[in-house]
């Protein structure tokens, strides 16, 4: 029976070795290597598996662009003004809406709020802001006294 399979017999030990594991080496695991380039983010572990980033996010850095969704539904039978909405939209972003109030822009916030702008979002606050305001505003904002300012559009008829 041996002499039929003779070609088995000088497999095995080859196979046997295949199946072991190498020795463990005693040496220390290489530090990681730390690349400091603009692109890679600056990150702390916090947990065993959490990485953050220590690099602020885009809110953070700019209060108008965050998203949001503020609740205009109160009191749905008060008629509200755009006016309101605007203030609605600013609170707890840090900004404020410009003072003095021209004649032009407080005929745009006592104007009413139209009922499919109540329920407006999520969306970021600059986009809400320009969606109320109408295409004939162009909001600019003062960042040192962190104000939203509204300038009429010349094309515009009123």
């Amino acid at each position: 029976m041996l002499n039929k399979r003779p070609f088995v017999w000088p497999l095995i030990p080859v196979l046997l070795s295949a199946c072991t594991s190498p020795a463990p080496s005693v040496e220390t695991a290489p530090e990681p290597v730390v690349i400091d380039t603009p692109a890679s983010p600056e990150v702390v572990h916090t947990a065993r598996y959490t990485l953050v980033s220590l690099t602020p996010d885009e809110a953070l850095r700019y209060p108008l662009r965050q998203i949001t969704r503020p609740s205009l539904h109160v009191k749905p039978h008060i008629p509200l003004t755009r006016g309101d909405a605007l203030h609605a939209w600013l609170e707890g972003s840090g900004y404020g809406l410009c003072l003095p109030v021209a004649a032009d822009l407080k005929y745009m916030l006592s104007s009413p709020l139209p009922d499919v702008q109540r329920d407006m979002g999520p969306l970021r606050i600059e986009r809400a802001l320009q969606l109320i305001a109408g295409s004939a505003w162009m909001i600019m904002t003062d960042e040192v006294s962190r104000t939203v300012c509204f300038t009429r559009l010349p094309h515009t008829l009123r």
